[in-house]
């Protein structure tokens, strides 16, 4: 019997030896066309026979024999639900040893691989559809594990559905054409160090890929429970992109751990690749730990995570950590973050600029008119946790200790609770954001709480005054896809208190156009006049805001605001009008006017009053040089105290 079974394999090795396969290449081909349901096809010669294994090999294993096979202009088709090209791989030369033992335990053991003019096109859609794998089983019988691989130029095409991503590389060796596997099995912590370098286009997502990459060994790339050493940069769509780090069982696509620093002139440039709907912003930077682990084999999800981040926006720094859910049912975004400095300018940078298309035409406009495109939203759930030791809302305006937590659940953002301190008070409210019709419906509740007015406006420390503290609450809704479209439909109301205290008289006066009082006060020191209280009550319909009671009460004076500002066309009409509670000489004091916009304000006396006082004291003059001081005399009014209705409740 074992001379029988002894036979029978040196029969077999000498058919090996001395067959003519070519002689066969039809039949074979067209049986492997009908097994792997897809095209097999050698235009050129083939040759199968025995040698010793290559050079390279150490130890005993080195004198077995081994099956040496080569083929000349080798195409395999890929599968019929392929769409990215129909085939897998076209060679114009392919030579390979491997080890039959092996074979009896569905195992390819490829010692040596040489390729010339390989053009490889690889497509996944899910575990069970990778064009590369010739079985629909879960898993298939066959394993395989290659030592080298040996090119001179190597066109590799990746289309990946789950990830949308098609990515194109034109790889070639680094240093020579001998691209042996680094021993990783032996010294994973150790992967080999970049031996193949690749040209890189393509796209991930909506964002094109362009860029230089630096790999290991191609066979780490390949085979099983193998560590794949990566560097690469480029540009993925608009944002400047460094990674560095390994592909932990790339044949399987089970994890990646990188480092990253991306950059870029804002951050809603990272959507295109991302998915994640960001804001429009000044340029940004980020570096980061990035470790991409593939939740189940078996469905599309991917945990990205982002850890211990930092960057800046504009003036702007940022740090964190973030984990981001990208597959079925939907995509979801975690993330805390926190700032020692946010500027809102950095985050809203069309402050002041003109928007197209806008209906009220102006040279210049205050107002942020940056589109949001709320259809973004509904690819994505987000909880974003942030806090930030000073929030810079202009720069003489800043919120300390700023704190809330954004949710983005069904196309509805929002911001609660929001918390902050400001000028020795605090604040709370809360901001929604519907995305769900075609224009984002806004609401905003915010109540104010003990904010000193003299560290409200940092301008007044000049002056040597007391301003009191203001409490206030706002209620505002809107609809529009900018800030400047929802104010422009606001509806609502604004409540503002002022407490008692002090003020500067030369600040008062000078507003007053009391002329004689300030040019005192600026010589002779600056005096203190009580403030006994302030009241403002403004109701917003359809964008218009009405001034329906606004006061400003001291010892000696009650100043009276009244009017409109228009937040759509960002203009204002406003009148001051001063009433004197005392007998004053040598005073112009007459009402004001605030015409304007936003951008281009014009405060001015009323000029019918200056004009009607000017009057009569010109024809005075000409009956008595005593008469003509008549009509700069104010004369007092009996004013009560109380900037009754009282209009702000202060928050508990």
């Amino acid at each position: 019997m074992a001379l029988t079974l002894l036979a029978l394999m040196v029969m077999l090795a000498l058919l090996i030896a001395l067959f003519d396969w070519n002689l066969a290449k039809p039949w074979i081909t067209r049986e492997l066309s009908s097994v792997l349901a897809r095209e097999i096809r050698v235009d050129g010669p083939i040759t199968l026979g025995w040698s010793l294994a290559p050079a390279h090999r150490d130890g005993s294993s080195r004198w077995l024999p081994q099956l040496h096979f080569t083929a000349r202009e080798l195409h395999i088709g890929n599968p019929d639900w392929a769409r990215s090209a129909d085939h897998l791989l076209r060679a114009r030369t392919l030579d390979l040893h491997f080890s039959p033992l092996p074979l009896l335990r569905w195992h390819w053991h490829i010692s040596d691989l040489r390729v010339e003019g390989l053009d490889l096109v690889m497509e996944r859609v899910d575990e069970r559809h990778k064009s590369w794998r010739f079985s629909d089983q879960p898993r298939s019988r066959w394993s395989f594990d290659i030592q080298q691989i040996v090119f001179e130029r190597a066109l590799i095409r990746y289309v990946d559905q789950p990830l949308d991503m098609d990515l194109r590389f034109d790889a070639r060796p680094l240093v020579s054409p001998t691209n042996q596997s680094a021993e990783l099995r032996l010294a994973p912590a150790a992967p080999s160090a970049p031996v193949v370098q690749a040209a890189v286009t393509g796209r991930l997502g909506q964002a094109s890929i362009q860029g230089n990459l630096r790999g290991g060994a191609l066979p780490d790339l390949l085979n099983e429970d193998s560590v794949y050493p990566l560097q690469a940069e480029g540009e993925v769509g608009e944002v400047h992109a460094v990674l560095s780090g390994k592909l932990i069982n790339p044949h399987q696509l089970s994890r990646a751990e990188l480092q990253l620093r991306l950059n870029g002139d804002s951050l809603d440039r990272l959507y295109a690749a991302s998915g994640v709907p960001l804001p429009a912003t000044r340029p940004f930077s980020t570096e980061g730990a990035l470790t991409i682990t593939r939740i189940d084999p078996d469905t599309r999800a991917w945990d990205w995570h982002y850890a211990h981040f930092t960057g800046k926006v504009g003036d702007s720094d940022f740090s964190g950590d973030a984990h981001y859910y990208r597959g079925p049912p939907k995509n979801r975004l975690r993330v805390t973050a926190q700032a020692k400095l946010l500027r809102l300018s950095d985050y809203l940078p069309d402050v002041g600029k003109k928007s197209a298309g806008h209906p009220y035409k102006s040279d210049a406009r205050v107002l942020p008119e940056q589109q949001a495109k709320p259809q973004r939203w509904a690819k994505l759930d987000a909880e974003i946790g942030l806090h930030a030791e000073r929030l810079q809302l202009h720069p003489d305006i800043a919120l300390q200790d700023a704190s809330t937590t954004l949710r983005l659940q069904d196309q509805v953002l929002t911001a609660a609770p929001l918390r902050f301190a400001l000028a020795g008070g605090k604040g709370e409210g809360e901001i929604s954001l519907d995305g769900r019709q075609s224009d984002i419906g806004g609401k905003l509740q915010l109540q104010l709480q003990g904010v000193q007015v003299r560290e409200l406006f940092p301008r007044l420390a000049r002056f040597d005054a007391s301003f009191g503290k203001v409490d206030g609450r706002a209620d505002l809704s809107g609809s529009g896809n900018s800030v400047a479209a929802m104010l422009a439909h606001a509806n609502g109301e604004i409540k503002a208190d002022l407490s008692q205290g002090t003020i500067s008289q030369f600040i008062l006066e000078a507003t007053g156009l009391n002329l004689a009082n300030a040019v005192f006060a600026k010589l002779y020191r600056d005096q203190q006049v009580k403030l006994l209280c302030g009241a403002a009550d403004i109701r917003i319909k359809d964008g218009l805001a009405e001034v329906r009671h606004g006061i400003l009460n001291t010892e000696d004076a009650a100043i009276d605001i009244r009017g409109q500002v228009d937040l759509g066309r960002e203009t204002l009409s406003l009148d001051v009008v001063p009433r004197t509670k005392q007998l004053r000489i040598l005073s112009l004091r007459t009402p004001l006017y605030v015409r304007g916009t936003f951008a281009k304000p014009d405060i001015g006396a009323s000029k019918q009053a200056l004009a009607a006082r000017a009057g009569a004291a010109a024809a005075l003059a000409l009956v008595a040089p005593v008469a003509a001081v008549i009509p700069l005399i104010t004369p007092g009014q009996k004013i009560p105290d109380d900037c009754a209705p009282h209009a702000a409740a202060a928050p508990s």
